[in-house]
């Protein structure tokens, strides 16, 4: 018999929420990391992208703190401000006869104005880390009665560019104060530096992949007429260092770069019209990681070695089968996890088809809800749609000219 979230103690209140939304069973970080969080225990948790981490913290978070007390309880730390206001507003939803209760603080904005809405005594605060240790330095926050802070992004914010204040914010709070890590990946560097952080801190690794970390190919069904909208969405809730997403037509791409960058998602644009040295420097940045999305035509589908790209997004389908191995090709390097997204019109599922027959990789429908990547056919009928039935589940992506026959999974839900 499955976990529920009523059998891991959630609040009531919360499990209105979550019944109302049809979300009754936990996802494999959930369902580990609830647990440990309820008791106070400090925990290090890696799970892959799309698995519903930030449930996995609000959740007991909100279960656990006093609603009558009008003091910053929880702090959950994040290292964008695109990353901040998404788990703000998750929150939010949590507590929707709560208004005020959650603030968002990031830096780049008014300090006036984010003072003043201190004043309204939210329980729990989401911040960039640099913004939140300059109101704590000049008093403007107390962090006295915080039980609980969540590092997100763990293996981002403890590198040498977030990691000071992040300690700096640490060492302001109580030495009781439960440290919650979480990140997709949680390496040794990593819990040998938060281990000052940390007291006698469980390690919790859901969803562990099978035989090596695997590449998952997924796809999502959109109205032609909100394809950029999708991506948009898409490139919020993977929220990771490094896509790219291709597209077919050289104006195509600067058109999304346009409007992404509208929505304040930093991106840059690659096709064969730029000259040498101008690919050479985008590549180079993008390797860098000065900006997290490669916006780009098949001119940087082949010959090209990115090892961090952790996401690959099919825009317009792949001309062919070939290109398709390539394209997917730029993440799971060396072994590594990796997300494959087509974004595809009803029209264009039997090229997806296709491609299936013809390299043997599963390609699976995903819905986005709730800051998770959930199966369809679970919401449905109870059985996920795959692009061919029966076909071969394939966990790593093919080489070209070879079919997948290795079974691996990412771990998304």
């Amino acid at each position: 018999m499955s976990t529920t979230f009523a059998d891991l103690h959630i609040g009531e209140p919360l499990l209105h929420i979550l019944q109302e939304r049809k979300m009754n069973t936990p996802t494999p970080v959930q369902a580990a990391a609830i647990p440990a969080i309820l008791q106070g225990q400090d925990a290090f948790v890696q799970s892959p992208t799309g698995t519903g981490k930030t449930y996995a913290y609000l959740l007991p978070i909100l279960t656990k703190v006093d609603m009558q007390k009008k003091d910053v309880q929880a702090i959950v730390l994040a290292p964008t401000h695109e990353l901040v206001m998404q788990i703000a507003r998750e929150a939010e939803g949590l507590l929707p006869a709560a208004p005020g209760a959650v603030q968002p603080i990031i830096g780049g904005v008014d300090v006036k104005r984010q003072v003043e809405r201190l004043k309204k005594k939210p329980i729990l605060i989401v911040a960039t880390p640099g913004r939140l240790l300059e109101l704590i330095e000049q008093r403007k926050l107390k962090v006295h009665e915080v039980k609980t802070v969540v590092v997100d992004e763990a293996d981002r914010m403890l590198d040498p560019g977030f990691g000071k204040p992040v300690q700096e914010v640490m060492k302001r709070t109580l030495r009781n104060t439960q440290r919650l890590f979480f990140s997709a990946t949680i390496t040794d560097e990593l819990l040998k530096f938060g281990t000052d952080m940390a007291k006698e801190a469980a390690v919790i690794r859901a969803d562990a992949p099978e035989g090596g970390a695997g590449v998952l190919h997924m796809y999502l069904l959109t109205d032609p007429r909100k394809k950029v909208d999708t991506l948009r969405r898409l490139l919020r809730l993977v929220n990771v260092r490094s896509s790219m997403v291709f597209v077919n037509q050289i104006d195509k791409v600067e058109e999304i770069v346009a409007k992404l960058q509208y929505h304040h998602l930093a991106c840059r644009l690659l096709h064969s019209d730029a000259s040498k040295e101008e690919r050479a420097h985008t590549l180079q940045q993008f390797r860098e990681g000065v900006f997290p999305v490669l916006i780009t035509t098949d001119v940087s589908a082949r010959g090209i070695d990115i090892p961090e790209v952790e996401c690959i997004v099919h825009f317009d389908p792949a001309p062919d089968a070939d290109t398709y191995i390539h394209r997917s090709g730029r993440t799971g390097r060396m072994g590594r996890a990796g997300l494959v997204f087509s974004i595809v019109t009803s029209q264009e599922l039997f090229i997806l088809r296709k491609f299936t027959k013809q390299t043997g990789i599963e390609i699976t429908e995903k819905q986005m809800s709730h800051g998770t990547l959930e199966d369809p056919g679970n919401m449905r009928t109870g059985k996920p749609r795959a692009v061919r039935e029966n076909s071969t589940a394939s966990g790593k992506t093919a080489q070209p000219g070879k079919r997948v026959h290795k079974k691996g999974r990412f771990g998304t839900k």
